[in-house]
């Protein structure tokens, strides 16, 4: 015997907790776009084929040691000679390096000095009054000033004309 379910003002109605239908435009999307990955990983494999399998069998397969020629052994002195020779390189890189730093900094500091200085400088200069206009030095004698300047005329008649003048009777020419 079915028993009607009747409905309770307590339980939450059905389409409260599922939220409403959703469309099938969504759900046929992911589906597209699964296929178009897919097609591509498969388009992918057949292409580069050979090199799958190759990587594949090769990583099953276990690394064997190549043989060393005699010609490529080293000794033990040798390769203790080349360590001693990178380390002494090394160390004198660090120390070259060292050097540099402490040449940076000594000139980062001179011109620091030097940027402060000028700006000190150029903060004084326009506090500092003009001078004076008599204090300044008379201009130095030209070439012109060794010359002797030529007596001044006597004062008589003056020709307009540009015609000589008659001697004046009372110079007493």
């Amino acid at each position: 015997m079915p028993v009607d379910h009747q409905p309770n003002e307590l339980e939450p109605p059905v389409q409260r907790i599922l939220g409403p239908p959703r469309s099938r435009k969504g759900g046929a999307f992911a589906i597209f776009a699964l296929l178009v990955i897919a097609s591509a990983a498969a388009a992918y494999a057949w292409v580069n084929y050979d090199g799958i399998v190759q990587d594949v069998f090769s990583a099953a397969r276990p690394a064997t040691a190549r043989p060393v020629d005699d010609k490529e052994k080293a000794s033990l002195e040798e390769f203790q000679a080349f360590q001693k020779q990178t380390a002494d390189s090394l160390q004198s890189v660090n120390a070259n390096s060292v050097a540099q730093k402490a040449a940076l900094q000594r000139l980062s500091e001179q011109v620091s000095a030097l940027a402060t200085r000028l700006d000190a400088m150029q903060s004084a200069a326009p506090t500092a009054p003009p001078q004076q206009a008599g204090s300044a030095r008379p201009p130095a004698p030209g070439p012109s000033a060794a010359r002797k300047k030529p007596s001044a005329p006597k004062a008589g008649p003056i020709s307009v004309g540009g015609s000589p003048l008659p001697p004046n009777p009372a110079d007493g020419h």
